[in-house]
């Protein structure tokens, strides 16, 4: 006639939400950090293809003219195969050297 009532006790759900605070004070530190590096590695992987696109262009140059130049702007989209222009994630602005083919980030 009796049953055993089966469930949690508050004592359980109490330890289980102390502990998953725990993980969350853990790991949305390095979810932030982890953020921050991925925007970084994505701006310099945008560099990279804006000077081998200038780098392209110059060797073009070099043989089709006989005068080998850089562009005087990368942010020409015939420069790249889809035409977009790559972008810093975290919203900096990139300089080009038309004399080097050097590209910087104001952020990064």
């Amino acid at each position: 006639m009796f049953r055993k009532a089966s469930g949690f006790t508050l004592i359980e759900l109490v330890v289980v939400i102390v502990i998953l605070g725990i993980l969350a004070a853990v790991a949305v530190p390095k979810y932030v950090d982890m953020s921050a590096s991925a925007e970084t590695a994505a701006c310099a992987a945008n560099r990279g293809a804006i000077q081998s696109a200038c780098s392209l262009y110059y060797a073009n140059q070099a043989a089709t003219t006989g005068t080998p130049s850089f562009p005087e702007s990368y942010n020409s989209g015939a420069l790249f195969a889809d035409g977009t222009v790559p972008t810093c994630p975290s919203g900096g602005t990139y300089t080009y050297s038309a004399v080097t083919g050097k590209v910087t980030c104001s952020v990064h």
